[in-house]
């Protein structure tokens, strides 16, 4: 059983790299490349925006455990923008990945955590 937690958790990590991407695509996109709303693209938005998941990037390569518990955390903030934006704009297309993307991320963070922490207890005993 101590592998297939490992599996799961690897699988995990991998969705959460993932999502993570796919949000630092959507963030660029709404803000540098077609920012809606009559907006110029900028620059400095997009790191304000960009900057709480970048902070997180190398302890999710590394696959740290405090990482993914704050990227968790973090990914509500994205949520919360996102459901906002869903409905507040006329793009539901893009708000939709935005969306799902959050949530992904947060499921996957999540699972991570509990599954790597029982694949290390399990080696462990």
């Amino acid at each position: 059983m101590t592998r297939a937690y490992a599996r799961w958790a690897d699988w995990m990590r991998t969705g959460a790299l993932l999502s993570t991407l796919v949000l630092l695509a959507i963030i660029a996109f709404e803000t540098l490349v077609a920012p809606s709303g009559g907006r110029q693209p900028n620059p400095v938005v997009w790191i304000a925006l960009s900057l709480p998941l970048l902070i997180f990037l190398p302890g999710l390569w590394r696959g740290g455990l405090r990482s993914y518990a704050w990227l968790s955390f973090v990914s509500l903030l994205y949520f919360a923008q996102a459901v906002t934006a869903l409905f507040a704009t006329q793009r539901h297309w893009l708000e939709r990945f935005d969306l799902l993307a959050s949530v992904a991320l947060f499921s996957c963070t999540l699972l991570f955590i509990r599954w790597r922490a029982r694949a290390d207890r399990a080696a462990a005993t």
